[in-house]
Protein backbone atom coordinates (compact mmCIF):
# COMPACT_ATOMS: atom_id res chain seq x y z
CA UNK A 1 0.00 0.00 0.00
CA UNK A 2 1.55 3.52 -0.88
CA UNK A 3 3.07 5.01 2.09
CA UNK A 4 2.19 2.69 4.60
CA UNK A 5 4.48 -0.14 5.41
CA UNK A 6 2.16 -3.74 6.61
CA UNK A 7 3.59 -5.52 9.79
CA UNK A 8 2.65 -7.81 11.87
CA UNK A 9 1.46 -7.26 15.32
CA UNK A 10 0.84 -9.22 18.57
CA UNK A 11 -1.55 -9.14 21.13
CA UNK A 12 -1.15 -10.17 24.82
CA UNK A 13 -2.98 -13.82 23.72
CA UNK A 14 -0.46 -14.47 21.77
CA UNK A 15 -1.92 -14.77 18.40
CA UNK A 16 0.15 -12.56 15.46
CA UNK A 17 -2.18 -11.04 13.13
CA UNK A 18 -2.31 -10.12 9.92
CA UNK A 19 -1.57 -6.51 8.98
CA UNK A 20 -0.99 -3.79 10.99
CA UNK A 21 -0.16 -0.40 9.28
CA UNK A 22 2.16 3.03 10.19
CA UNK A 23 0.70 6.04 8.55
CA UNK A 24 2.68 8.32 6.91
CA UNK A 25 5.09 9.38 9.80
CA UNK A 26 6.14 5.98 10.76
CA UNK A 27 4.12 6.08 13.65
CA UNK A 28 2.00 3.19 14.16
CA UNK A 29 -1.71 3.46 13.96
CA UNK A 30 -4.74 1.24 14.76
CA UNK A 31 -4.46 -2.66 13.58
CA UNK A 32 -6.43 -3.12 10.09
CA UNK A 33 -8.34 -5.88 11.41
CA UNK A 34 -9.50 -4.04 14.71
CA UNK A 35 -12.67 -2.76 14.22
CA UNK A 36 -14.80 -0.25 15.89
CA UNK A 37 -18.29 0.08 16.63
CA UNK A 38 -20.94 2.80 18.38
CA UNK A 39 -23.42 1.67 20.63
CA UNK A 40 -26.45 -0.04 19.03
CA UNK A 41 -24.38 -1.15 15.89
CA UNK A 42 -24.18 -4.87 15.18
CA UNK A 43 -20.89 -6.54 14.60
CA UNK A 44 -23.05 -9.30 12.64
CA UNK A 45 -26.52 -10.30 12.94
CA UNK A 46 -28.05 -13.93 13.16
CA UNK A 47 -27.66 -15.75 10.02
CA UNK A 48 -24.63 -14.27 8.36
CA UNK A 49 -21.90 -15.91 7.61
CA UNK A 50 -18.85 -15.76 10.32
CA UNK A 51 -15.48 -13.67 9.21
CA UNK A 52 -13.55 -14.43 11.45
CA UNK A 53 -13.00 -15.03 15.22
CA UNK A 54 -13.57 -11.65 17.61
CA UNK A 55 -12.62 -10.76 20.84
CA UNK A 56 -13.85 -7.79 22.91
CA UNK A 57 -10.84 -5.41 23.47
CA UNK A 58 -12.76 -2.59 24.58
CA UNK A 59 -16.30 -1.96 25.61
CA UNK A 60 -19.31 -4.31 26.07
CA UNK A 61 -21.21 -6.44 23.50
CA UNK A 62 -24.44 -8.55 24.33
CA UNK A 63 -25.45 -11.66 22.19
CA UNK A 64 -29.05 -12.27 21.29
CA UNK A 65 -31.39 -14.77 19.32
CA UNK A 66 -34.38 -12.96 17.74
CA UNK A 67 -37.60 -15.08 17.69
CA UNK A 68 -40.36 -16.01 15.77
CA UNK A 69 -42.59 -13.17 16.93
CA UNK A 70 -40.11 -10.34 16.83
CA UNK A 71 -39.04 -10.57 20.94
CA UNK A 72 -35.34 -11.23 21.59
CA UNK A 73 -33.52 -13.36 23.93
CA UNK A 74 -30.37 -11.88 25.64
CA UNK A 75 -27.93 -14.81 25.93
CA UNK A 76 -24.86 -13.33 27.35
CA UNK A 77 -22.62 -9.94 27.82
CA UNK A 78 -19.35 -9.45 26.73
CA UNK A 79 -16.64 -7.27 27.25
CA UNK A 80 -13.12 -6.59 27.19
CA UNK A 81 -10.50 -9.74 27.11
CA UNK A 82 -13.77 -12.52 26.05
CA UNK A 83 -14.57 -13.91 22.69
CA UNK A 84 -17.58 -13.05 21.62
CA UNK A 85 -18.22 -15.73 18.99
CA UNK A 86 -16.12 -19.22 18.62
CA UNK A 87 -18.66 -20.76 15.68
CA UNK A 88 -17.65 -23.91 13.35
CA UNK A 89 -21.43 -23.90 12.15
CA UNK A 90 -21.55 -21.81 8.57
CA UNK A 91 -23.79 -19.03 10.09
CA UNK A 92 -24.30 -17.40 13.67
CA UNK A 93 -27.22 -18.10 15.67
CA UNK A 94 -26.94 -15.25 17.34
CA UNK A 95 -26.54 -11.79 16.75
CA UNK A 96 -23.71 -9.34 18.50
CA UNK A 97 -24.70 -5.68 19.13
CA UNK A 98 -22.25 -3.37 20.90
CA UNK A 99 -24.10 -1.51 23.99
CA UNK A 100 -21.37 0.86 24.39
CA UNK A 101 -18.25 1.79 21.67
CA UNK A 102 -16.50 -0.83 21.86
CA UNK A 103 -13.27 -2.51 19.82
CA UNK A 104 -13.37 -5.47 18.37
CA UNK A 105 -10.39 -7.93 17.22
CA UNK A 106 -11.43 -9.95 14.07
CA UNK A 107 -9.26 -12.55 13.63
CA UNK A 108 -9.42 -14.64 10.33
CA UNK A 109 -10.69 -18.32 10.81
CA UNK A 110 -7.40 -20.13 9.09
CA UNK A 111 -4.89 -18.26 11.60
CA UNK A 112 -7.20 -18.99 14.73
CA UNK A 113 -7.34 -22.70 13.44
CA UNK A 114 -3.71 -22.83 12.99
CA UNK A 115 -2.72 -21.40 16.33
CA UNK A 116 -5.21 -24.09 18.12
CA UNK A 117 -3.51 -26.97 16.39
CA UNK A 118 -0.01 -26.08 17.23
CA UNK A 119 0.04 -23.82 20.19
CA UNK A 120 -1.02 -25.77 23.82
CA UNK A 121 -1.06 -23.18 26.16
CA UNK A 122 -3.19 -20.96 24.18
CA UNK A 123 -5.80 -24.27 22.87
CA UNK A 124 -5.86 -24.40 26.94
CA UNK A 125 -7.20 -20.83 27.52
CA UNK A 126 -9.65 -21.33 24.74
CA UNK A 127 -11.54 -24.21 26.25
CA UNK A 128 -11.28 -22.40 29.50
CA UNK A 129 -13.04 -19.61 28.16
CA UNK A 130 -15.14 -21.89 26.33
CA UNK A 131 -15.97 -23.73 29.62
CA UNK A 132 -17.10 -20.63 31.34
CA UNK A 133 -19.37 -19.89 28.80
CA UNK A 134 -21.18 -23.24 29.28
CA UNK A 135 -21.10 -22.38 33.00
CA UNK A 136 -22.45 -19.48 32.53
CA UNK A 137 -25.32 -20.91 30.11
CA UNK A 138 -26.18 -23.26 32.82
CA UNK A 139 -26.94 -20.46 35.13
CA UNK A 140 -28.82 -18.36 33.03
CA UNK A 141 -31.02 -21.37 32.33
CA UNK A 142 -31.47 -22.18 36.25
CA UNK A 143 -31.96 -18.26 36.42
CA UNK A 144 -35.29 -18.31 33.81
CA UNK A 145 -36.54 -21.99 34.74
CA UNK A 146 -36.35 -21.45 38.54
CA UNK A 147 -35.85 -18.28 39.88
CA UNK A 148 -38.37 -15.78 40.52
CA UNK A 149 -38.82 -11.94 39.50
CA UNK A 150 -36.82 -11.05 42.82
CA UNK A 151 -34.14 -13.84 42.87
CA UNK A 152 -33.07 -13.38 39.00
CA UNK A 153 -32.79 -9.22 39.48
CA UNK A 154 -30.51 -10.27 42.79
CA UNK A 155 -28.43 -13.04 40.82
CA UNK A 156 -28.03 -10.12 37.74
CA UNK A 157 -26.99 -7.52 40.42
CA UNK A 158 -24.06 -10.10 41.30
CA UNK A 159 -22.81 -10.54 37.86
CA UNK A 160 -22.57 -6.90 37.42
CA UNK A 161 -20.73 -6.48 40.57
CA UNK A 162 -18.32 -8.98 40.61
CA UNK A 163 -16.98 -7.80 36.72
CA UNK A 164 -17.56 -4.29 36.61
CA UNK A 165 -17.34 -2.70 40.01
CA UNK A 166 -14.89 0.41 39.81
CA UNK A 167 -12.06 -0.81 43.48
CA UNK A 168 -11.99 2.82 43.89
CA UNK A 169 -15.82 3.40 44.34
CA UNK A 170 -17.12 0.50 44.97
CA UNK A 171 -19.89 1.55 42.01
CA UNK A 172 -20.53 -0.61 39.44
CA UNK A 173 -21.44 1.78 36.26
CA UNK A 174 -24.52 0.07 34.40
CA UNK A 175 -23.59 -0.04 30.80
CA UNK A 176 -27.08 -1.59 29.51
CA UNK A 177 -30.41 0.03 29.42
CA UNK A 178 -33.43 -1.74 31.15
CA UNK A 179 -34.79 -3.23 28.49
CA UNK A 180 -32.04 -5.54 27.68
CA UNK A 181 -32.00 -6.23 31.56
CA UNK A 182 -34.87 -7.49 31.11
CA UNK A 183 -34.46 -9.05 27.89
CA UNK A 184 -31.74 -10.87 29.71
CA UNK A 185 -33.55 -11.71 32.95
CA UNK A 186 -37.05 -12.54 30.99
CA UNK A 187 -38.53 -10.06 33.04
CA UNK A 188 -40.94 -7.13 32.29
CA UNK A 189 -39.31 -3.80 32.48
CA UNK A 190 -41.16 -2.33 34.92
CA UNK A 191 -40.53 -5.71 37.23
CA UNK A 192 -37.24 -5.19 36.91
CA UNK A 193 -37.57 -1.47 37.90
CA UNK A 194 -39.63 -2.44 40.49
CA UNK A 195 -37.05 -5.03 41.79
CA UNK A 196 -34.39 -2.84 41.96
CA UNK A 197 -36.71 -0.18 43.75
CA UNK A 198 -37.69 -2.80 46.38
CA UNK A 199 -33.76 -3.96 47.28
CA UNK A 200 -32.74 0.02 47.29
CA UNK A 201 -35.89 0.20 50.13
CA UNK A 202 -34.52 -2.85 51.86
CA UNK A 203 -30.90 -1.24 52.14
CA UNK A 204 -29.08 -3.73 50.21
CA UNK A 205 -28.03 -1.62 47.20
CA UNK A 206 -27.57 1.98 46.67
CA UNK A 207 -28.85 3.40 44.07
CA UNK A 208 -28.02 6.89 43.50
CA UNK A 209 -29.35 6.64 39.77
CA UNK A 210 -30.90 4.55 36.98
CA UNK A 211 -27.35 3.80 36.07
CA UNK A 212 -25.00 3.57 39.35
CA UNK A 213 -25.13 1.17 41.76
CA UNK A 214 -23.17 -0.32 44.59
CA UNK A 215 -24.14 -3.23 46.86
CA UNK A 216 -24.20 -2.27 50.39
CA UNK A 217 -25.26 -5.70 52.28
CA UNK A 218 -23.15 -8.69 50.21
CA UNK A 219 -24.57 -11.68 52.02
CA UNK A 220 -28.43 -10.38 52.40
CA UNK A 221 -28.12 -9.63 48.65
CA UNK A 222 -26.58 -13.40 47.98
CA UNK A 223 -29.13 -14.61 49.94
CA UNK A 224 -32.21 -12.71 47.84
CA UNK A 225 -30.46 -14.41 44.74
CA UNK A 226 -31.99 -17.93 46.06
CA UNK A 227 -27.78 -18.84 46.22
CA UNK A 228 -26.53 -20.09 49.55
CA UNK A 229 -28.02 -19.38 52.76
CA UNK A 230 -26.46 -16.81 55.19
CA UNK A 231 -28.68 -17.80 58.16
CA UNK A 232 -26.79 -17.31 61.34
CA UNK A 233 -27.12 -21.01 62.79
CA UNK A 234 -29.73 -21.46 65.29
CA UNK A 235 -28.70 -21.54 69.28
CA UNK A 236 -28.45 -24.86 70.47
Amino acid sequence: MTGQEIRSFETNSGIRHEPCRRDLNGSRSTPMNVLKYAPHEHVFMQGDRPKGIYKVLKGTIISYRLMADGRRQIQSFVSGGEYLAITFAERHDVSAEAITPVEVLCTPRATFDRRLETDTQFRRNVLTMMGDKLQRAREQALLLGRKNALERTASFLIFLDERFRQPETGYVEIRMSRCDMADYLGLTLETVSRMMNKLKQMGIIDLPQATRFAVCKRAQLIAMAGEIDVMEPMAA
